[in-house]
């Protein structure tokens, strides 16, 4: 009888340990737009919203000023520090969080605001294959966001810095023939962009060229999902949490996003101090299960 019950035992704890290694962990990188969350919670609300998806780890580890190139422009913050490399700390963030899943947005800040130079180009595209290949030797899928748009408010953009993230934008999307995934958000922000000054000849999408308002967050996230969701074969027509709902989901991103980034650690000065993951884990549960009453 022993030996039965030792045997049940086993098969128990095996499969245990094998649901814990299939469970779907969601990491999310990028810069400060990102950072900000707002896009990222829409997309999470549509994630949970999903059959069997509802209580899965969903972390924004994104970096305000982050790039993927390593690259950072003379007298950046006004010299008080160099933009932070991702890949300085990618590796930490990968082993601690272990995702199964990788979305990733970056370039905007990739080209320094600067003119289109092939030597910055090729840093962001030597950044963002090193990026790919990082999160696959840590057993995740990957899937790559186009950045957004840079100033489509203004009248003249003249360094043509959008034109620098189209050329960002139209290499990762030419990736999809080796079977990169890619998404290419650009397209539907400058479609819902018109749409919305049509409507609103005032309507602002980012007041300062680069980090949009909430109703641009919204159009990333629209963006975002209506590609992501037949990726994963996820139900596509999944409405995003709105008021309380949605505050909810923000502060257990937060504190999420806070702690997390705390325990793998950065170089970017000026950030809040995060609690310890043990105690955010409890604070987003009590977020969550308010959320899902």
């Amino acid at each position: 009888m022993l030996r039965w019950i030792l045997v049940a035992l086993g098969c128990c704890l095996s499969f245990v340990a094998h649901a814990d290694q299939d469970e779907p962990r969601i990491l999310i990188l990028g810069d400060s737009i990102t950072y900000g969350g707002n896009w990222v919670v829409s997309v999470e609300s549509a994630i949970r919203a999903q059959r069997g998806l509802s209580r899965i780890p969903i972390a924004n580890l994104a970096l305000p000023s982050e790039t993927a190139s390593g690259l950072s422009e003379p007298g950046h913050a006004g010299g008080s520090f160099s933009r932070p490399d991702l890949h300085e700390r990618l590796g930490r963030v990968l082993s601690q969080y272990k995702p199964t899943l990788v979305l990733a947005c970056y370039g905007i800040n990739d080209g320094l605001y600067l003119p289109l130079d092939s030597a910055r180009t090729q840093a962001f595209r030597n950044g963002i294959i090193k990026l790919r290949q990082a999160c696959i030797q840590a057993g995740a899928k990957v899937i790559i966001i186009t950045p957004p748009l840079y100033a489509p408010d203004r009248p003249k953009d003249f360094i043509n810095y959008d034109g620098v993230l189209d050329t960002y934008a139209q290499w990762l999307v030419d990736q999809r023939a080796a079977s990169w995934q890619v998404i290419d958000i650009r397209p539907h922000l400058r479609s819902a962009i018109a749409g919305a000054k049509k409507e609103a000849p005032k309507f602002i999408y980012a007041k300062d060229g680069i980090h949009p308002g909430p109703e641009g967050h919204t159009f990333i996230a629209q963006a975002v999902w209506s590609q992501l969701a037949p990726m994963m074969k996820w139900k596509l027509d999944t409405p995003f949490a709105d008021g309380p709902k949605f505050k909810l989901l923000q502060q257990s991103m937060t504190v999420l996003r806070d702690a997390w980034l705390k325990q793998t650690g950065h170089l970017r000065p000026g950030l809040p101090s995060g609690l310890p993951l043990e105690q955010a884990d409890v604070r987003s549960n009590a977020y969550l299960r308010e959320y899902f009453k």
